[in-house]
């Protein structure tokens, strides 16, 4: 192979080979090189390369092996699954997500997309004619993304114990594409046990509390997602103690909290139905609540939990001021209440609620 090399993408050893034999059933030539940022802490990054004037047949091939296909797969991988893009939100997510999968017991896999530039040849006549700028412009992506994955992957080893890091073994993905497509499509073919991500990235507009890549994951998959504030604590995990879960009297919420506590009981933590009363008259919000109550107790005699009922006709104030005043840990929502979700993430109301700050949200499908 003794023409122009490109990186085709940066996988673990295990999908590098796979991707390997996928390419070179398609007669496509592709050489493996060991990545090492850090020495022994990146032993499972493998650089695949491939000549340039096979990008075309290439990428497909990649993005079919990482999810773009149908499948319909329900089984959770035991794996958590942290996307990156080298922002400091993205720094405290994969710490949060470090802790995670080290008590889940699963792997923690880093995942990030780059922009990618057309690699689509351009016909004239008989003749295929490459674009020799845009090659250009993906190598130097290419070592922009690595200096960048090197910068995060030192700061993130400098919060977390190099031995436990070593011990950990995380995973990292690193290819070209759109960030929201890719992660969704990776998430089709191998569902991971939790996705951790910033509420927001480091492209977020000003204005915004809730990243459009963080939103399209929330409301676009099964798998529950938990978005980590930029303000939230290293050491969150540790202090884990207590989960809200926002109820309205829904039909689906028994199932809704049945799925919760199943989340987070490896975590050993208190759960509270909240429900918040916007109508002078809330007797019958009473009565419904206090049913609630003995309902779950009825049918969760050893788990602990309660149910909460306040008075606000501002639903997010009123939420944001029970957080901030009971020292919650986790907010837990459904993406059946996707009216509440946007309610607390409008600019024009939600600029002062704490939540925003260091409050993590539970986003689940139920």
């Amino acid at each position: 192979m003794d023409e122009k090399l490109i990186a085709l993408a940066s996988l673990p050893y295990s999908k590098a080979e796979i991707l390997r034999s996928l390419l070179e059933s398609e007669g496509i030539d592709c050489l493996l090189e060991n990545v090492d940022f850090l020495q022994d802490a990146m032993d499972t990054g493998v650089q695949i390369r491939i000549r340039e004037q096979d990008a075309g047949k290439a990428f497909p091939i990649l993005e079919k092996m990482l999810g773009k296909v149908f499948n319909d797969q329900t089984k959770n991988e035991n794996y958590v699954l942290v996307p990156v893009d080298f922002s400091s939100y993205s720094l405290k997510a994969a710490i949060v997500g470090f802790d995670i999968a080290e008590k889940l017991g699963s792997k923690m896999v880093l995942y990030h997309s780059s922009p990618r530039p057309e690699y689509l040849t351009i016909p004239y006549s008989d003749v295929i004619v490459y674009d020799s700028a845009l090659f250009l412009n993906y190598e130097m992506t290419e070592k922009v993304t690595s200096k960048k994955f090197e910068e995060f992957l030192n700061e993130l080893t400098l919060r977390i114990d190099n031995q436990r890091w070593k011990q950990a073994k995380p995973e990292y993905i690193i290819k070209v594409g759109e960030a929201e497509d890719d992660i969704l499509s990776y998430i089709q073919v191998h569902p991971p046990r939790l996705i951790v991500m910033g509420v927001r990235g480091g492209d977020a507009q000003i204005g915004e509390f809730i990243g459009s890549t963080t939103a399209s994951v929330i409301f676009n998959i099964k798998v529950p997602v938990l978005a980590i504030p930029e303000k939230a604590p290293d050491d969150w995990l540790k202090n884990f103690k207590t989960v809200v879960y926002a109820t309205n009297f829904e039909a689906h919420d028994f199932v809704a909290i049945d799925k919760l506590l199943k989340l987070v009981k490896p975590f050993d933590t208190k759960v509270i139905c909240l429900h918040v009363n916007q109508s002078n008259d809330g007797w019958l919000d009473e009565a419904m609540l206090e049913g609630m109550r003995e309902a779950l107790c009825e049918k969760y005699p050893s788990t602990g939990f309660d149910c909460r009922l306040i008075h606000n006709k501002n639903l997010p104030e009123a939420i944001d001021q029970y957080i901030l005043e009971n020292h919650i840990d986790v907010l837990a929502l459904t993406t059946h209440r996707r009216n509440l979700l946007t309610r607390l993430f409008n600019p024009s109301i939600a600029r002062e609620l704490v939540l925003h700050s260091r409050t993590p949200l539970l986003i689940f499908n139920a």
